[in-house]
């Protein structure tokens, strides 16, 4: 491969090799064995065989979860981004895991520039110090699947390039397959279609690795948000340079500027932290709610504000379309959950077909609990007061009678970015409240129209 200078190494950079493939495997398989055991510990503790405290159980899971994050960093690609959705579902996975899980939100470690390099010559068909005026050799960036370096091209305008590392596509092949065996061994004692789950999970990793179809996604979202002049006016999308950008590496305009959870250099600035949260809230709302193609992976790393006070979308490798009908079985959800209609709610779970009708029952349980007025319309401050371990572990509990439970495409990705909204203003705008923001879109979102943007908030 060619070193940093642009010359040619002896030694080709082609990725995992086969036997640290294999290996790989065995450790994933382990991995899957003990949280086999860990499963029927939880069964037999559940049905009281064995006199442990709570605390004890507690601990195991948390021990499991603890191997889980040391292996998933040790060995990156598909298992980080695993963990890292697997973190959010606190509706289904106890806190002792996904306390543990979240770790791996972290950066993730660079990988050496020379591999950078030959990848890029690989899909580009020219060394990286021909194809730039200038690159930068150390990563603005790094993920579980690739990492940005700063560039400038030959016309002089900053580029932002993105690399996928090589080889990655065989290490998440052998992930995503150990994946499915664990939630093929688990799909007969869980609830939940994990297979289904698997597939949602899979399709979305796998666009990640495409980087021609992330920069088709971002074009896309950028017409999509354009149709509201006054949002977009306060956004900023980077535009993509298709001349340098193939299936693995992706040029894309490089946008200066704070993440938007960098409160004190916002503040520096004169920034309005809340009123950013609440733009970039908005902007994720009217994908959507409007378009129903949206970016899903709405954490800080991919928001920035803009050195002219803009608040910027990057990193639109996780996205998702959702099908109309859908969106319609989604909408008789929505106008339940606002009326607190809990026949209505359980009728839309089985248009959707999330449930079936032997479970309606069961459901209607579940939404007596989501709509306990104590949890109605509270700022993410109030919430924060409020002891959600009780409820969390009911929601679990009641998950276990509901054995038909599946999810439809798309929906896995739609709870990944409400968690990631709802927890960006939790902690950055803790004095929105919900149906302020949220309304506007729900209420164009029932009658099927487009949204009315609420008031524009201050920059």
């Amino acid at each position: 491969m060619r070193g940093a200078d642009g010359g040619m190494d002896s030694v080709s950079v082609i990725g995992p090799s086969l036997f640290s493939l294999v290996s790989r495997a065995l450790v994933l398989l382990t991995l899957i064995l003990r949280a086999a055991w860990l499963y029927l510990i939880y069964r037999v503790h559940r049905q009281g065989w064995i006199e442990r405290g709570d605390d004890w159980l507690i601990a195991r899971y948390a021990d499991f979860a603890a191997r889980f994050v040391l292996i998933a960093s040790e060995f990156r690609g598909g298992l980080i981004k695993l963990g890292q959705v697997a973190s959010l579902r606190v509706d289904v996975i106890p806190d002792a895991m996904t306390e543990q899980l979240v770790r791996l939100q972290d950066r993730v470690p660079a990988h050496p520039f020379p591999e950078i390099a030959h990848q890029i010559e690989k899909e580009l068909g020219r060394p990286p110090r021909e194809v730039f005026a200038e690159i930068g050799e150390t990563p603005v960036a790094s993920a579980s699947l690739g990492q940005v370096h700063r560039a400038r091209d030959h016309q002089g305008r900053d580029v932002a390039v993105k690399v996928l590392y090589p080889g990655v596509e065989r290490s998440v092949a052998v992930d995503l397959r150990m994946a499915k065996l664990a939630l093929w061994l688990f799909n007969p004692f869980v609830p939940p279609d994990l297979m289904s789950i698997h597939a949602q999970l899979a399709a979305s990793i796998r666009g990640e690795m495409d980087y021609l179809a992330e920069g088709r996604a971002a074009e896309r979202v950028r017409e999509n948000l354009s149709a509201d002049a006054a949002l977009f006016a306060q956004l900023r999308l980077p535009r993509i340079d298709w001349e340098t950008t193939a299936r693995r590496v992706l040029t894309m305009e490089f946008i200066e500027g704070d993440k938007i959870n960098e409160r004190e250099a916002l503040e520096a600035r004169g920034i309005d932290v809340p009123a950013a949260v609440e733009l970039a809230t908005r902007a994720f709302l009217h994908q959507m709610f409007r378009d129903y193609f949206f970016h899903c992976d709405p954490h800080p790393g991919n928001l920035l504000v803009d050195l002219e006070g803009r608040v910027a979308i990057i990193d639109f490798g996780m996205n998702q379309a959702i099908e109309p009908e859908i969106m319609d079985a989604i909408r008789q959800n929505v106008l339940a959950a606002v009326t607190r209609n809990e026949d209505l709610w359980v009728d839309s779970m089985v248009q959707i077909g999330i449930l079936r009708e032997e479970d309606r029952e069961a459901a209607r349980e579940l939404a007596q609990m989501s709509f306990d007025p104590a949890y109605y319309n509270l700022t993410p401050s109030e919430l924060s007061e409020l002891d959600f371990g009780d409820y969390f572990a009911k929601i679990r509990e009641h998950m276990w009678m509901l054995r038909s439970f599946r999810m439809p495409d798309g929906l896995v990705s739609w709870g990944r970015a409400f968690s990631l909204l709802y927890g960006l203003a939790a902690e950055f705008a803790p004095g929105i409240r919900p149906l302020d923001l949220v309304g506007p879109y729900v209420l164009g979102f029932l009658q099927g129209l487009p949204p009315v943007p609420p008031e524009a908030p201050r920059t």
